[in-house]
């Protein structure tokens, strides 16, 4: 069943994180860098990685925000002014 439970984490991560990223304007943005959340989400599974958490949940879960933000135009991380 934990392949159940990361199935259902990742998709209900991707329609939360395109529901969020549609209907708020909320950008992270600093010294001309712009972090998308598909970043943050390979960082924080970077660090579950290293510290080998295995949580299907939570693998899912990041999988899925990752996934809605890779297939979107704007890549760029330089924030142009």
């Amino acid at each position: 069943m934990d392949f159940a439970s990361y199935s259902l984490a990742l998709i209900a991560a991707f329609a939360t994180a395109r529901y969020v990223t549609e209907n708020t304007k909320i950008h992270l943005k600093f010294k001309g860098l712009w972090i998308h959340h598909w970043i943050l989400a390979a960082l924080a599974m970077a660090v579950m990685y290293y510290l080998t958490i295995e949580e299907p949940y939570l693998w899912g879960g990041l999988t899925g925000i990752a996934l809605e933000g890779l297939p979107r135009k704007n890549w760029s991380i330089r924030h142009k002014k």
